[in-house]
């Protein structure tokens, strides 16, 4: 955008506006650059509509295109309503089933694509106004939308009232318009013609504080001889003048604020003839005017005042009157019969559920979540509306506020007298909780609920149980409690039968796993290498949550490859069932095993991703993993400031001690960036935090998991001679391992053992020690040292040319810097590499370079990896260049060169 604050297009004059151009060139700025979304906030009357009216007018005078949507208290309940208004005016409309037919990312997706599309080689300006009115789903996902727009042609500014915008919309830059000066308070009422004595025109501009719209509203009364010292607020303003209108046209106004504001739906409510009369009265005092036969108040707080004023008796009447009206829209008319509604009645509850029904069907979670509550309230008998409490708890939890679901499950918890709802209920609170970062509490909630569950639904009991796995490794807590919940189980749960039975097999494996991950139980690992998936007529959610469970088992029990294609299947199951069910924490998991063979940009897309459904379902725990994820490759990749950055943002998230299993991770992301500096005594302090004094891991499965990083770094910090409890303690647990971890006890002795050669010999020539390559690097790096200052340097440069190769390969800098370090000292010349081509690209660009070598279509990557198709035309017109390519078809070649080698 161009021209300066206070000239131009952008001059506040040009609309009328007084003392607004530095505001206007504050947003001007925003719009234009960096994220390119800015909320804008202030008191009712501030001016925040004339202020947007004039940005957007500004903006198309320049060339961009803009789209305006103005939220309304009468919609708010309404699924979607804003954001069908939005894609309307972007010329969607023909796609909106399509849009609202998929699960909630791939709805935001769609939605920044279509908007990206909209702006084509152009700029769109999308102007929210009164946000605060739109309907939480919309919300969800323009907030969405907006915290992506750094780098496209599309800007955003959203109006509020208040100090501070919407959740959806914090993080932006925030403006507030701020009041009017005496003077240009003056100006105001001067230009809007008011005759005002001095008196009254010193007392109206007192009593607005420098409101625009209370200057005039109580200059308006002040000038017809209403003494505007009696009017406490702009809405008594209003509520002064709607009194003396007749009473047809109060019951007009009433109808158009309670949501009847089309003209069609109003002539439906009365006759036809008789409403535009009593409308006209309206119209000519400029409290109302009809554009595009739609009636607009003269301000929100009209439309308020017009609510408010009218007795209980006349808004039931107005409600029920138009549910009728709206005989073409179910949702709408369940929602004004169930606002007309004072008592229990089935008939209005059994419409709120097929609403809710619908919602849910569309992805409008929370909405769906309300009507249901809604139906349960009105239902008469207690079953039913325990029932539909239940169902609109289930239906709620896909788009987080589990804070707020925790209180209504514990609500109907205490409140049933059946033992199978309170038992239910109980596990919808713990799982809630552990949703948030408030583990300890999800943990004793979880034990409640199990307690409740064992004899009245094994079906919940075990999903809570698995959930107690979950979180007992999320905290480090005692796996003793595990074990003896599922003794109980095993003990009092009535066995399961059919698909039951399946799941319950694969939640026991996860949790056996769990309890004890260095026993590696023979049945149990049988089972994560043999279970065939699921009957396919068995429903998909069904056959994802399977393949997660074991996958997650055979993780813990060091099978990677059996544990990524368990893995891999349950995402993309969970991609193509309604709904993402469990995908965060099975994002989390792939992502890990990813990391620990070394497929680093596959890291990074699935973090990405996982981040991504953190933010739909307001996942406090799963962002703090994905931030984790992201900083442990930019560490091992030596991006120092991005790695330092996300741990930073980790630790701020979470409460010390609630979430042990992210605390030592990010440890271990910091050991790396301290290794990138150079920093023995910083990797060491790092690390030196997985294990108590006495020898004992503090999380068990990640302290082993990183033994021999931990001995490696006291003995380059000088201080190996504190290991010696944790090895006492690490020889006693780990006698029968697994091979990951007996690899890390060999590579732990051979660098404290007196005759270390046996160990390190274990550490590197083992052949499952390819499976996890970073570490196998490091062992033949140590291995190499070794051997070299034993003066066996062909032997060394065997161990080190090994090392040194697998670092590059996987982009870790500062340990290819030391090993060839030690290759030049063993007599081995080696030139400093350079960066290639491939490794150039950003980690997304090569996700979307291999499948596009694959044969896939742009949509078809996009759907792959969660990106519009015009992000991912945008990551291949960046990458083309980097590679040397004109043409699609010669990415197959590069891709299998790099692949191959």
């Amino acid at each position: 955008m161009s021209g300066s604050a206070g000239s131009g297009l952008w001059a506040g004059e040009l609309d009328g506006l007084v003392g607004r151009d530095d505001l206007l060139a504050r947003l001007r700025d925003l719009l234009g650059e960096g994220g390119r979304c800015a909320a804008l906030v202030g008191i009712p009357g501030a001016g925040k509509s004339a202020v947007l009216g004039c940005t957007a007018r500004a903006a198309a005078a320049e060339g961009w295109t803009v789209l305006t949507v103005t939220g309304h208290a009468a919609d708010q309940g309404l699924p979607f309503a804003a954001l069908v208004d939005l894609l309307a005016g972007a010329g969607a409309t023909d796609a909106l089933e399509q849009v609202f037919a998929g699960d909630p990312l791939r709805l935001r997706l769609d939605v920044a694509g279509r908007l990206e599309q909209r702006a084509g080689s152009g700029r769109l300006l999308v102007v929210l106004d009164d946000v605060q009115w739109f309907d939480e789903s919309s919300l969800a996902v323009l907030g969405f939308v907006a915290n992506r727009l750094a780098g496209t042609q599309v800007s955003v500014v959203a109006a509020a009232r208040g100090e501070q915008p919407p959740d959806a919309f914090l993080g932006h830059p925030t403006v507030e318009v701020p009041a009017l000066s005496e003077s240009q308070a003056g100006l105001v009422l001067r230009r809007a013609g008011l005759d005002l004595d001095a008196l009254a025109f010193a007392a109206v501009i007192d009593r607005s504080a420098g409101n625009p719209l209370a200057l005039l509203e109580l200059g308006r009364a002040a000038s017809s001889g209403v003494d505007e010292l009696g009017l406490s607020t702009v809405e008594a303003a209003f509520a002064a003048e709607l009194v003396d209108l007749p009473a047809p046209t109060r019951r007009v106004l009433l109808l158009a604020a309670a949501g009847g504001g089309d003209l069609g739906v109003l002539g439906r409510v009365g006759r036809p003839g008789q409403m535009v009369a009593a409308l006209a009265v309206a119209e000519t005092t400029g409290l109302v005017r009809v554009v595009e036969r739609q009636v607009q108040f003269r301000h929100p707080l009209a439309r308020a005042a017009a609510y408010s004023v009218a007795t209980t008796e006349e808004r039931l009447s107005a409600h029920d009157d138009l549910a009728t009206a709206y005989d073409d829209d179910p949702d709408r008319r369940a929602w004004h019969r169930a606002e007309a509604t004072v008592v229990a009645d089935e008939d209005v509850a059994v419409q709120l559920v097929a609403a809710a029904e619908r919602a849910k069907r569309r992805g409008a979670g929370f909405e769906a979540t309300r009507m249901m509550m809604r139906a349960a309230e009105l239902s008469p008998l207690r079953a039913d509306h325990d029932e539909r409490m239940l169902a609109a708890l289930a239906m709620g939890f896909p788009v987080g506020h589990f804070e707020w679901l925790a209180q209504a499950a514990a609500r109907l918890r205490e409140e049933s007298d059946d033992p199978a709802t309170r038992a239910r209920a109980s596990h919808f609170v713990a799982y809630a909780l552990a949703q948030t970062m408030r583990q300890t509490d999800a943990r004793l909630a979880l034990v409640d609920a199990l307690d409740q569950l064992v004899h009245v639904d094994q079906g919940f009991g075990w999903a809570s149980l698995t959930t107690l796995a979950t979180l007992t490794y999320a905290t480090g807590g005692d796996t003793r409690l595990v074990a003896d919940w599922l003794e109980r189980y095993d003990r009092e749960a009535t066995p399961s039968e059919g698909p039951a039975l399946v799941m319950e097999r694969a939640a026991r494996a996860w949790v056996r796993a769990l309890i004890d991950p260095l026993a590696r139980p023979a049945d149990v690992l049988a089972l994560v290498r043999d279970a065939p998936p699921f009957d396919a007529s068995y429903p998909p959610e069904l056959v994802a949550s399977q393949e997660m469970l074991l996958g997650a088992a055979a993780w813990i029990l060091d099978e990677p490859t059996v544990a990524r294609t368990r893995q891999r299947r349950a995402v993309e199951l969970m991609q193509r069932a309604e709904g993402s069910g469990q995908l965060s924490q099975t994002l989390a998991c792939l992502a890990l095993l990813h990391f620990d063979v070394g497929l680093y940009d596959e890291v990074e897309q699935a973090a990405r991703m996982l981040s991504d459904v953190a933010e739909v379902e307001q996942l406090s725990y799963a962002a703090g993993n994905a931030r984790e994820l992201r900083a442990r490759v930019a560490g091992v990749r030596g991006d120092v400031a991005l790695a330092r950055r996300l741990c930073a943002e980790v630790l701020l998230d979470i409460e010390i001690g609630e979430c042990l299993a992210l605390e030592m991770s990010v440890r271990v992301a910091m050991s790396y960036v301290h290794f990138d500096e150079h920093d023995p005594v910083g990797v060491h302090e790092q690390l030196r935090g997985l294990f108590r004094p006495d020898g004992e891991p503090v999380h068990q499965y990640l302290g082993y998991r990183h033994l021999a990083d931990y001995v490696a770094a006291a003995v380059r910090a000088g201080a190996a001679d504190e290991v010696g409890p944790v090895m006492e303690v690490a020889a006693l647990r780990m006698t029968n391992p697994g091979p990951r971890h007996r690899l890390q006890l060999a590579r732990a002795r051979a660098l404290i053992a007196d005759d270390p050669e046996p160990f390190h010999l274990e550490a590197t020539a083992d052949p499952e020690a390819a499976q996890w390559p970073f570490e196998l690097a490091n062992a033949q790096l140590e291995y190499g040292v070794w051997l070299r200052r034993q003066h066996r340097p062909t032997a060394a440069r065997t161990q080190l040319r090994a090392a040194y190769e697998v670092f590059g390969r996987l982009g870790a800098r500062a340990w290819a810097d030391l090993a060839r370090t030690e290759l030049r000292a063993a007599g081995v010349a080696t030139a400093q590499s350079s960066s290639s081509a491939w490794g150039d690209l950003t980690a997304q660009e090569r996700q979307v370079v291999r499948l596009a070598a694959s044969g896939l279509t742009n949509r078809e990557i996009g759907a792959s990896l969660y990106l519009s198709p015009r992000t991912v035309s945008a990551h291949l017109y960046n990458a083309f260049p980097k590679l040397g390519v004109t043409a699609r078809s010669q990415l197959r070649d590069i891709v299998e060169a790099r692949e191959g080698s």
